[in-house]
Order: C-alpha cells, then sequence, then structure tokens
C-alpha cells in the first residue's frame, strides 16, 4: 500500500528534533482545553444529526464549524433548500459505512463543488462518530495535488523528499493507518496524545506552522496581522467559536 509516512524511512534525529519542539509548544495545559472544545464540538454535531428532523436545523451555525468550506457556507445557505439539506445530513444516521454515508451526501446535495461536499462529509462523520471516523479535510491531506498537513510534517520527518508533490491513491483503510502510525510516533516520542481527537491537534499544529511560515516568508510585516499559531489551530479545527 502507498503511504506517506508509514512503512517510509524516518531519520531519528529530526524525528526526536520534531517532537521536542512540539512537546514545548503544545503543553498539557493547551492540550486539555483543546480536547474539552472538540468534545463539545461532537456533541453540538451529535444533537444536531440526531434532531435533525424534530428542530429547525441552525445550518449556518453547523457550517461555520467546518474551516475548509468558510468561503463557502453563505452561497450554501443562499443556494440550497433546507429541504435539500436535510435530505442530504440524513444520510449520516444509520449503520451504513462511511465510504456509503460519504457517496450518498456527494450524491444528495445540491452543491456543485465535490471538494467543498466531501470536505463537509468528512468533518461531519469525524464528529459524529470520532471513535470510527477519522479527520480528512483537504488542509489534512488534498489527493489531487499531494498537499496538505500529513505531507508538509512527512518533509520534517524523512528529509528524502525529491521536490514532487505526494500524490498517492489514498483509500480510507490507509488513511486510518497513516492516523494510527502518528499515534505510535507521538507515543514513542513521548507526546502522548489521546483519541480520537489527538492527531487532529498534530495536524492542526502542523498547518498552523506552514501558514506561518509562509506568511512570514513572503514579509515581516504581514505576519503581524496573522493570528498566533494556536488560534489559527482553533479556527482550522472549527473550535474558535465553541
Amino acid at each position: 500500500m502507498p503511504y506517506i509516512l508509514k512503512n517510509n524511512k524516518i531519520d531519528s534525529r529530526y524525528e526526536i528534533k520534531f517532537f521536542e519542539i512540539i512537546r514545548e509548544n503544545l503543553n498539557n495545559e493547551k492540550l486539555d482545553e483543546l480536547y474539552t472544545l472538540l468534545d463539545k464540538k461532537s456533541n453540538i454535531v451529535k444533537d444536531f444529526i440526531n434532531t435533525l428532523n424534530l428542530n429547525n436545523p441552525d445550518f449556518e451555525y453547523i457550517l461555520s464549524l467546518v474551516f475548509s468550506i468558510r468561503r463557502h457556507k453563505k452561497k450554501i445557505l443562499d443556494t440550497i433548500s433546507d429541504k435539500n439539506l436535510i435530505s442530504a445530513f440524513n444520510v449520516f444516521k444509520g449503520k451504513k459505512s462511511q465510504e456509503i454515508k460519504v457517496g450518498k451526501f456527494l450524491e444528495i446535495l445540491d452543491y456543485d463543488d465535490v471538494i467543498v461536499k466531501r470536505d463537509l462529509a468528512f468533518e461531519i462523520l469525524h464528529f459524529l462518530e470520532p471513535e470510527n471516523n477519522i479527520l480528512w479535510t483537504t488542509w489534512i491531506y488534498k489527493q489531487d495535488s499531494g498537499t496538505g498537513s500529513l505531507p508538509y510534517m512527512a518533509d520534517f520527518l524523512k528529509r528524502t523528499w525529491d521536490g514532487n508533490a505526494y500524490i498517492m491513491p489514498f483509500t480510507f483503510r490507509e488513511m486510518r493507518d497513516e492516523i494510527d502510525y502518528l499515534y505510535e510516533l507521538a507515543y514513542k516520542n513521548g507526546f502522548n496524545i489521546k483519541p480520537p481527537f489527538g492527531t487532529d491537534i498534530l495536524l492542526a499544529y502542523m498547518y498552523a506552522d506552514y501558514v506561518f511560515k509562509m506568511v512570514y516568508a513572503e514579509s515581516k510585516s504581514l505576519s503581524v496581522g496573522v493570528p498566533d499559531g494556536y488560534t489559527l489551530m482553533k479556527k482550522l479545527l472549527g473550535i474558535e467559536k465553541i
């Protein structure tokens, strides 16, 4: 199976330094706050899906909790009927597999951007059943371009990158294996993150680091307006409004 990290050689020197830096920047106090907020978000999503046909659904609030579709939120609310949204979100109820639920959601939701629909489906599924479904949005890994926080992390750990994008035909199972491997790496290096949200936090940290460094590389003065890394992590995880 093709993997970005699992089954690939990692430079132990960079591995040790990598997790040393992360432990310094994500102390137990920050981790505990993030776990608490992610738990609250999970409960909000569960309540939303479970009461979908009983109350007037607050679609605006639910969509605001998904970072990667924030620019599409207004268009979704303005162009898609409540009836269609309810039908699409109802797909997440029941015992069908993650693949079937995502496929049905993409089929039903009347929106023309497949990437946006996919991100929304994966985010809802993860927070609805976090023990069973991993978080796999485009900021974590985007298949068509081979970009995201997972490949960015690989650049640090492997140090064998040839300059080409990490483009691999990931399946749900392969991505789950990568997430499990991240927990294994973290535990090995004394960064004791807890499932089901620990790798969400680790990957958000990497993406926030990437964003800040890219802006800072372009202009030190522009970086003044960029949120600090911890605030940016909360935005990525969709918990800054909770």
